[in-house]
């Protein structure tokens, strides 16, 4: 089984939950899982993991599973820990930036003051940041803030072309990469944190 395609079910779902499509008490069923994602139970159980793991969905008693959803403090605490780590990735990989890296950052960006689809905005936004974290040299913090992204992803869909919203995305990003050309790190570690602070909200 491909595991893309458990990954690909979980981002729908958490979706679907941050939407209020899916509201917190709902039973999640395997069976009806499987035939709107038209794939077999085997990703739908994997997927259903994934969400139980980041508390987005939970066990009864019965064995079944319910959606949970996603409250304020569980987004503030996500954010504490999502800002530490990824400070810290910051600042151990800008010693060791290499011109690609950040030629990758500034070229990422530019696709993303452009970019429409919402999905694909929402792969931009990772590998950008990717692009910045990937020199820290330390893989299993890389997975983790991979892993603490997936939990709670930003509306992007609030985030159009042209918008006030995307606009003041697009100077954060820019700020960071001056920032991180520079090699200042206490510029670059509090421009982070502005840009990371409205997650909370979200």
């Amino acid at each position: 089984m491909d595991p893309r395609l458990a990954v690909e079910i979980v981002r729908d779902l958490e979706e679907d939950i941050r939407q209020g499509r899916l509201q917190a008490g709902l039973v999640l069923r395997q069976e009806s899982l499987a035939t709107r994602f038209g794939v077999s139970r085997q990703p739908v159980r994997m997927a259903i993991e994934m969400l139980r793991a980041s508390g987005a969905v939970a066990l009864r008693r019965d064995r079944s599973v319910e959606v949970v959803g996603s409250s304020a403090q569980g987004r503030r605490d996500l954010l504490a820990v999502r800002t530490l780590i990824e400070r810290e990735a910051l600042t151990l990989a800008m010693p060791c930036f290499e011109d690609r890296d950040l030629l990758k950052a500034r070229h990422v960006q530019e696709q993303i003051e452009i970019e429409r689809d919402p999905k694909r905005l929402e792969e931009l936004d990772c590998v950008f940041h990717s692009a910045l974290y990937q020199s820290c040299g330390n893989a299993r913090l890389l997975r983790l803030i991979e892993e603490l992204r997936r939990e709670d992803r930003r509306p992007y869909h609030e985030q159009p072309v042209g918008s006030p919203a995307r606009a003041l995305w697009s100077k954060q990003h820019r700020k960071l990469l001056r920032a991180c050309a520079a090699r200042d790190a206490a510029i670059a570690v509090a421009a982070l944190e502005t840009h990371l602070a409205p997650l909370q909200t979200t």
